[in-house]
């Protein structure tokens, strides 16, 4: 078995993280800022996260069940599929097209 060269990045995947450098990206997206619902940063961090992944990299993202991610997903990053849900949570891995 060949050895796989593999580094990790843990926090934000902000500006700083090169274009098209990242196989796979984990996400848990915030729905809120302070007492506020908000949505819009999942949606900058679905972005961001296209950004750096490579043409055929992976998004797994897991979410509030009720806040339906799914379009954003597939429109954003790419096709979308669904690995596990539950009344409160879903888990989806995202592949980003060329």
């Amino acid at each position: 078995m060949a050895a796989a060269d593999v580094s990790i990045a843990i926090g934000s995947i902000g500006s700083d993280a090169a274009l098209e450098s990242a196989d796979i990206v984990l996400l848990n997206p915030p729905f809120h800022s302070d007492a506020a619902l908000s949505t819009g940063i999942a949606q900058h961090l679905f972005a961001e996260a296209a950004r750096v992944l490579r043409p055929g990299g992976k998004l797994w993202c897991v979410w509030n069940s009720h806040l339906r991610y799914r379009p954003a997903l597939r429109r954003i990053v790419g096709p979308t599929r669904q690995i596990a849900r539950n009344p409160k949570f879903t888990v989806t891995a995202s592949t980003r097209e060329a």
